[in-house]
């Protein structure tokens, strides 16, 4: 029953049903855990019962398919074998196929009755392969047919088809289909195995007989086949027919091998036993189950594959047959009481052994291999007898009658025939169950083979690569999960550990965190790496939740941070500084308002703003949160709603910056645009030629390779009108910055506002060169060698002075630019961006068409032209003036030819004053002097000072020479730089720089190196008055007060310069000791410094330096409550110009001074104690100096 069971349990269909099933509880209970790009497809029941559905749907649909192809096979099996004969061309063709269609017959006829006896079954194949098929091939009247009638076995058609069907006891010409229930056993015509009666028609329906074998059960056509070989055949036979027997029977068997294509067992059977004498006298004590044993040898498997071992191997097998008998002879005979019986009995072993040389002959002649034939798999020789008949032959009494000349007798009869030997369990034990061994048909079976390897194969490896990617999937993901839990547990205790710090800074560790989560922000576009996916991928969730975090915190932790340091600058901004208050106030209002939002605008501003603030942080960290803002204003993420600003403060700030301008706006905004716009600047050096650098100087030390900003020149001024229509525009689409407080309402409106931009561009266009043309002047003169080297090199052809003012001039000649394109055109991408009504209001303002070129004739139009028109007829051919011949020398030229003459004076000079001559008349001098009357301003003061040095150098006595070192040294320097300019006079609105200052009164510098080097000898500076002294009886002649001025020079040294550096500093303590009641809280901001005063907090000194260092050069009071007028200077000497706000007294201690400022009415006082008694605080020196124009 269990058996039954497990036979039934992997029946194909079964198994499939049962992997349907296992299919449907994983899309059951597995599926829903599936999910790609954040869908879960399978989440829903009813798709799955659906999935489920269909799933069995196929395995039905598979299923059915199966029992209509049974179903068809059988037809076609019919119907192949049923089918209308062909005519025959041949008469043997006729008759073989008249054999060919009865043995179709009788298939069809089998398979119909198997098919109702329920073997057929549903399975498809299962019917044509289900039972062992074996084939009986040997000679006619062989016993085939005989054996199996009385084989024992179960014949379940016999009830159908009668006994009659079953098989005859005589020769069977046409072959029998014998199902039993274990094989299916082909019974052939003898006369298929020898071919012998009519050999083409034979022939014909044994290859006839073999295709339809081969058609119906293509993977096995046969199980193995059984070899009959009849002992009166074998004792009766001729040598030569016996061999033609065994030939015929090999031929048989090498035509299944090719034509079946398959290796199968071949069981050798020797039937007809019982014509043995004494064989059924021997065995006849047998009973029924005895009968049915198996006598006879088989051969070990392991020599299937050698048949010469099989053939070598028989004869000792044989004599151990023959060993038995003999060994059971005594015993048989004590039984046996018949006298006759028993010496039949006893002469049977010699019977049995006379047939082994035949039986031996015969088998190496069936199965010797040879080289050009497949090897038969000889498995067994057995022994049987299927029925008594007939007279037995006595092969040994025959022998000697022959040999003595006696008469041969004939034995009598067998009297039983209805007992069978060795037959039953020889086909059901040992035949039956070797059904395995034949192989399939070898082609078929081998693509077979390989298909399902393949298929093997391939499924094992989508297995293996499916399996190790869903466990490489599942460790990845798990990685990953963890990974994301630890670092937001680190996010959460950043978090928590949040400092108040107003500074950005301060949140960048929690914000690098969350940002850094993988799959969140950084990697949001990244694609789902595949090692991770197979519906396992958790990215999705957690990336969403990252970035929602990350979002917040950006929210809540970063906006307020930003909008706090913006608020703290648009409370400390104040006019002085109007656009950088501008551009504060418009980002300030983009964070509050994101339909004007513009990003990048946005951090532009705080990047440049951190720069300057944020000292501290690296570029680093300055780039990460650069980063952290841009994802913070990303428009495709919600950033919640705009945070709220302060309007009060907003409203505020509009009011202050109402005072600026429009036009002052665009032109700011239109200046740092071309700034920025990368324009090559104009370079003195390379203007002006190789030698420059020895011949030109700039007064203010700058060098030679740094000229003009590229804005102001001819490309900056092509730039400028290609601009200057975008620029408003972009300040008229701005217009919500200041609430629409201005706005271009005409035509008149634009053309104002463009034309006080352009008149802003000019005059600083003005500033800048004449500012270049004032500093840039010949390198000082030392010897009269030296001077007249540099003034050859001035007038020469190849003059670095002409060209340098050559290329000014045409830097400078605005009316031959040539702009063409229209103002409206060059506008139209930001007109674009307003709308329709600043569209209209901006086209018919600017929409005046377009700038002419100017005629090289015509009249200057624009100041600077205008401005350097003595420059450009200074230049030009012609000496400029109406008239002149184009061809004509031009000032230039003869201003060069006057430096020439100077040049040969000054080398005279030299000479005279080598020899010790006196120097020749300086008329050159004069004649030069005189042209300086007449030259624009720049070269009027080159001249002058040529003039001067020249004549300094040419004087007889050291006062002279160094009175002209002065006058074109340090004079110059500080009539340009230090006079006139705060901190000399105190409420001078132009100051003196930092390097200014240090470089006249600075160690080392143009005051101090003058003195220690020329005058240093002929003072006593040993008293506190200095005093003239002579050397050698040689006096200077030079007055006290010149002598004053450089100690006073000095007095400034020491106080600014205490610390021995280039730039001026001072150190002091300040200390607040008393303030009016009313004042809750005064902080004094220097340089980023702040002392701090509060009514119960301690009165603590706090050490201070100018400069500071630490931030913009501003001084300032911030006070509580605040007063209406904010207390703060700017600039490089913002900290002296505050002392002048306030009242600085001196005390007995020379150090210490007491400080008191008025703030608003209300009185704050500090102590303020200096580094040293020789300090700045006490102006003595400072308020005294005045630029020596001469010694």
């Amino acid at each position: 029953m269990i058996k039954r069971f497990f036979t039934w349990l992997f029946k194909p269909p079964v198994l499939a049903f049962i992997g349907v099933f296992l299919l449907s509880l994983i899309v059951w209970f597995e599926a829903p855990l599936l999910a790609f790009d954040g869908a879960e497809p399978f989440a829903s029941s009813t798709v799955r019962w659906w999935i489920i559905g269909l799933l069995f749907a196929a395995w039905a649909l598979w299923f059915g398919w199966k029992m209509v192809a049974v179903r068809l096979k059988e037809r076609r099996l019919v119907k192949s074998v049923a089918g209308p004969e062909q005519p025959a061309p041949v008469p043997g063709q006729r008759e073989s196929a008249a054999e060919v269609a009865l043995l179709a017959k009788r298939l069809h006829d089998a398979l119909a009755v198997l098919r109702k006896a329920g073997k057929g079954g549903l399975w498809g194949s299962g019917n044509l392969y289900q039972l062992p098929w074996y084939m009986f091939v040997g000679a006619p009247g062989s016993g085939k047919t005989t054996a199996l009638v009385h084989s024992g076995l179960k014949f379940p058609l016999a009830e159908t088809h009668g006994k009659g069907a079953i098989g005859g006891v005589g020769g069977t010409r046409n072959c029998d289909w014998w199902f039993t229930d274990e094989a299916v056993l082909i019974d052939t015509a003898g006369r298929y195995t020898t071919q012998d009666s009519y050999s083409e028609v034979d022939k014909a329906a044994w290859a006839g007989f073999l295709q339809l074998l081969r058609k119906h059960r293509s993977r096995r056509p046969i199980n193995g086949v059984i070899v009959a070989l009849s002992v009166a055949d074998l004792l009766q036979q001729g040598e030569a027919a016996r061999r033609a027997q065994a030939l015929a029977i090999r031929g048989r068997i090498q035509e299944l091998h090719e034509q079946l294509g398959i290796r199968f067992p071949v069981y050798v059977i020797v039937t007809k036993c019982d014509l043995l004498a004494g064989f059924v006298e021997f065995f006849d004590n047998l009973g029924r189950d005895e009968r049915t044993q198996v006598w006879g040898v088989t051969f070990p498997l392991g020599t299937m594959e050698q048949p010469d071992a099989v053939l070598k191997a028989f004869p000792a097998e044989f004599d151990a047959l023959h060993a038995q008998l003999e060994a059971r002879l005594f015993d048989r005979m004590q039984q046996e009481r018949d006298i006759q019986r028993r010496a039949l009995m006893y002469n049977f072993p010699q019977q049995f052994a006379a047939i082994g040389d035949l039986l031996e002959t015969f088998i190496t002649d069936v199965f010797e291999s040879t080289t050009y034939e497949q090897p038969a798999l000889v498995r067994g020789v057995y022994f049987t007898s299927g029925t008594q008949e007939g007279s037995p032959i006595d092969r040994v009494m025959a022998t000697l009658a022959a040999s003595f000349g006696l008469d041969r007798r004939v034995l009598p009869a067998n009297a039983f025939g209805g007992r069978s030997y060795f037959i039953t369990r020889l086909l059901r034990e040992v035949i039956f169950q070797e059904k395995e061994l034949a192989g399939a048909n070898l082609k078929l079976e081998r693509n077979r083979r390989l298909l399902q390897w393949g298929a093997m194969v391939a499924t094992a490896v989508v297995v293996v690569v499916v399996t190790g990617a869903l466990v490489g999937s599942y460790a990845g993901n798990r990685i990953y999960v963890d990974d994301v839990a630890a670092r937001t547990r680190e996010a959460d205790r950043l978090a928590r550990a949040l400092p108040k710090d107003p500074s950005p800074l301060a949140a960048l560790p929690l914000l690098n965190s969350l940002r850094d989560i993988p799959a969140g922000w950084i990697e949001r576009d990244a694609d789902v790496p595949w090692s991770m996916g197979l519906g396992l991928y958790q990215g999705g969730k957690l990336g969403e939740g990252a970035i929602g975090a990350y979002q917040r915190v950006l929210r809540e932790a970063l906006m307020p941070r930003i909008l706090d340091q913006m608020e703290t600058q648009l409370r400390r901004g104040t006019a002085n500084n109007a656009e950088y208050l501008y551009e504060l106030l418009r980002v300030y209002l983009m964070l509050g308002d994101r339909s004007h939002l513009d990003p990048e605008a946005v951090r532009a501003w705080l990047d440049y703003d951190w720069a300057r603030n944020l000292p501290d942080a690296d570029e680093g960290q300055r780039r990460d949160l650069s980063g952290h803002v841009a994802a913070m204003l990303d428009p495709s993420y919600d950033g919640g709603p705009p945070p709220q600003l302060d309007v009060a403060l907003v409203s505020k700030v509009r009011l202050a910056l109402a005072s600026m301008p429009m036009g002052e706006r665009v032109y700011t905004r239109l200046r740092r645009d071309l700034t920025r716009s990368g324009l090559a600047d104009f370079d003195v050096a390379a203007s002006a030629g190789r030698d420059a650098a020895v011949v030109l100087t700039r007064q203010s030390g700058q060098p030679l390779t740094r000229g003009i900003p590229g804005a102001f020149t001819l490309a900056g001024f092509q730039a400028f009108n290609d601009r200057i229509d975008a620029a408003i525009a972009d300040v008229v689409k701005d217009n919500w910055v200041l609430d629409k407080r201005e706005a271009v309402t005409g035509p008149s409106d634009a053309a104002q506002v463009k034309a006080s931009v352009q008149q802003m561009y000019y005059e600083e266009y003005i500033r800048q060169w004449d500012a270049l043309l004032a500093d840039v002047t010949l390198v000082p003169f030392t010897t009269l060698d030296q001077a007249a080297r540099i003034l050859n090199s001035v007038a020469s052809q190849d003059s670095p002075l002409r060209k340098f003012l050559q290329a000014a001039a045409k830097q400078t000649r605005l009316d031959k630019v040539k702009t063409g394109i229209s103002a409206v055109d060059a506008a139209a991408g930001k007109v674009k961006q307003l709308g329709d009504a600043a569209r209209k209001r901006l086209e018919s303002a600017l929409g005046s068409g377009t700038e002419e070129v100017l005629p090289a004739e015509a009249p200057p139009s624009n100041p600077v032209d205008l401005h350097f028109a003595p420059l450009h007829r200074m230049v030009e051919a012609g000496g400029g003036s109406p008239g002149a011949p184009a061809t004509g020398p031009s000032g230039l030229d003869g201003l060069l030819l006057k430096l020439k003459d100077v040049a040969l004076y000054l080398d005279a000079a030299n000479a005279a004053r080598a020899a010790g001559q006196p120097a020749p008349p300086s008329d050159a001098l004069a004649r030069l002097k005189r042209e300086a009357d007449g030259l624009p301003v720049p070269l009027a003061n080159l001249v002058r000072a040529v003039d001067t040095a020249g004549a300094g150098l040419t004087l007889g006595t050291e006062r002279d020479r160094l009175d002209a070192l002065w006058k074109t040294g340090p004079a110059l320097f500080c009539r340009a730089a230090i006079a006139g300019r705060y901190p000399l006079v105190r409420k001078a609105a132009l100051e003196s720089t930092p390097d200014d200052f240090g470089r006249f009164f600075g160690p080392g510098g143009l005051a101090d190196e003058f003195f220690q080097k020329h005058l240093a000898n002929y003072v006593d500076t040993s008293g506190a008055q200095w005093r003239w002294r002579t050397v050698n009886n040689v006096a200077l002649g030079m007055s006290q007060e010149t002598l004053n001025e450089f100690q006073r020079a000095a007095l400034v040294r020491d106080k600014f310069f205490g610390s021995g550096g280039k730039q001026a500093s001072v150190r002091f303590d300040l200390k607040p000791v008393a303030a009016d009641p009313a004042l809750t809280k005064v902080v004094l901001d220097i340089e980023g410094q702040q002392v701090v005063y509060a009514p119960k907090a301690p009165l603590l000194a706090s050490p201070v330096q100018v400069p500071g260092g630490k931030g913009a050069s501003v001084v300032r009071f911030d006070v509580s409550p605040a007063t209406p007028a904010e207390l703060r200077t700017e600039g490089p000497w913002a900290w002296f110009r505050m002392l002048d706000k306030g009242m600085l007294e001196g005390t007995a201690q020379g150090e210490r001074y007491r400080l008191t400022f008025d703030l608003d009415g209300r009185r704050m006082v500090y102590e303020l104690t200096a580094s040293s008694v020789n300090n700045p605080f006490r102006r003595d020196g400072l308020d005294q100096f005045r630029c020596l124009e001469s010694l």
